[in-house]
């Protein structure tokens, strides 16, 4: 009878260890897959795909859609693909071509559609608002549409010009006026690229609080704006359209100084 007891106890405590290493093996894999989690973190982009087979004219729909992690190594390789940052653009927008069902979804496929409407370039819950630029500092042909840039300008500051980045990563809508245009680059002639292009604005896409804010600042900027454009691959930042903190003050007040007055912005 001790006997039995003795192996009763035995059995419950290898039953407990048993349990006890189980419940360690979990936390070891999940620690694991954590680590890799981090270590993978801006090694993946987010990519649309299609989960129907559409054909010219067909509106693309939420369901339509869907978003998948792809190792950023393979990126050179698919294409010009709309990546998840543009997926409101996407949504009822119209292919122009067949798409098979789980095709990437490329620009290609979108963008040659419906320029009689320039507002459906324009991300849902978004406004169009034109910066103007030194035509001087333009950036040519290198900056497209769908491009993301750093909007700079110089302030006053005291007695002094100081330069800042108002706003960072806002996307590129039009430039000087003009929208998604068909590349015409390998027909061009000599005479047509002798000088680079240029123009004195641009139009970018921000949200309608910021759009006020936007307009209180550059009515304190000296002369015009100019950008710098970021790299398609740049991570995207939570900073991304939204005016710089340090010109808050100057982007929530309702006035203030006049163009090229002193400004404290402390």
């Amino acid at each position: 009878m001790a006997e039995e007891e003795r192996s009763g106890v035995q059995n419950v405590w290898l039953l407990f260890i048993a349990l006890g290493l189980g419940i360690i093996v979990v936390v070891i894999y999940n620690v694991h897959i954590y680590r890799v989690r981090q270590e993978g973190r801006g090694q993946t982009i987010r990519l649309i795909r299609v989960t129907r087979d559409m054909t010219p004219g067909d509106k693309i729909g939420a369901e339509d859609l869907l978003v998948k992690l792809v190792p950023k190594q393979y990126e050179a390789s698919l294409g010009n693909v709309v990546d998840a940052e543009n997926l409101d653009f996407a949504i009822g927008n119209t292919v122009n071509q067949a798409v098979e069902k789980d095709q990437w979804l490329l620009w290609g496929h979108i963008t040659n559609v419906d320029r009689s409407r320039p507002a459906n370039v324009i991300s849902r819950g978004n406004v169009a608002v034109t910066v103007p630029l030194e035509a001087r500092m333009a950036l040519g042909d290198i900056l497209r549409q769908n491009d993301r840039v750093n909007i700079v300008g110089r302030l006053p500051v005291g007695e002094t010009l100081k330069t800042f980045r108002i706003m960072e990563g806002v996307r590129v809508l039009a430039i000087g006026g003009e929208g998604i245009q068909p590349d015409k680059s390998a027909n061009r002639g000599p005479k047509a690229r002798r000088g680079m292009r240029t123009y004195r604005s641009i139009t970018v896409e921000v949200s309608p609080n910021v759009s006020i804010g936007l307009a209180n600042v550059l009515t304190h900027v000296s002369g015009n704006c100019w950008v710098e454009l970021l790299s398609s691959k740049e991570a995207k930042k939570t900073t991304y359209g939204q005016i710089n903190v340090q010109l808050k003050k100057l982007a929530d007040a309702p006035s203030g100084p006049l163009r090229g007055e002193a400004q404290d912005y402390e």
